[in-house]
This record gives structure tokens, C-alpha cells and sequence, in this order.
């Protein structure tokens, strides 16, 4: 069997609602094409399978602002500098650059 890696939402919910019909998890695993100890971690997990939370530093602007800053980088032609001074948020160059 191929080495699993990350399982989606709807996987999970697929194991979860064929060990309810009376699967064995040998079954199930066959089925689905995943490990048995997927099948038992899914099955033994205490809350609804969610993903891990990344590790990643805090965003520092919100949806609304990276619209604002989108428009000032697009349609004005701001250059960073002036896109930060005008924006009065300390936003890394990648974020300008990654709005165009």
C-alpha cells in the first residue's frame, strides 16, 4: 500500500460512515486504499478530523486590508515604499509583491 500522507475532511468522513455499515477495518482499508493504522487513528481520534494548525508567524493584515493594498499596488502604481507609508501597517516587501 502507498505511504500515506494527509487525509481530507471527506476521507475521513468515508471511514467514519462505513465502520457505521459494519466494516471491519481490514475492509475499510482495502477499500480506500489506506493503512490499517490510518484507518484506526481516524477511527480513534477523540474530535472531528480537522488539520493541524500551521506553525507559521501571525498575519498582520486582514482580507480588507490586502485588498486595499492590492488596489494601491494595481491601479495607482504605488511603488512599496509608498504602499507602506500610506497603508500604516509594517508589511514585509513579499506582500506588496505577492498582491500583483
Amino acid at each position: 500500500m502507498p505511504k500515506d500522507s494527509k487525509l481530507s475532511n471527506e476521507e475521513a468522513s468515508k471511514i467514519l460512515h462505513l465502520k457505521l455499515l459494519g466494516k471491519t477495518v481490514k475492509e475499510i482499508s482495502k477499500l480506500l486504499n489506506h493503512s490499517k493504522s490510518m484507518i484506526y487513528r481516524v477511527l480513534t481520534r477523540k474530535k472531528p478530523h480537522e488539520p493541524n494548525p500551521r506553525s507559521a508567524r501571525p498575519r498582520v493584515t486582514d482580507i480588507r486590508s490586502d485588498r486595499r493594498v492590492q488596489r494601491m499596488a494595481s491601479s495607482q502604481k504605488m511603488s512599496f515604499h509608498e504602499i507602506t507609508r500610506t497603508s500604516r501597517l509594517q508589511i514585509s516587501k513579499n506582500t506588496v509583491l505577492d498582491e500583483l
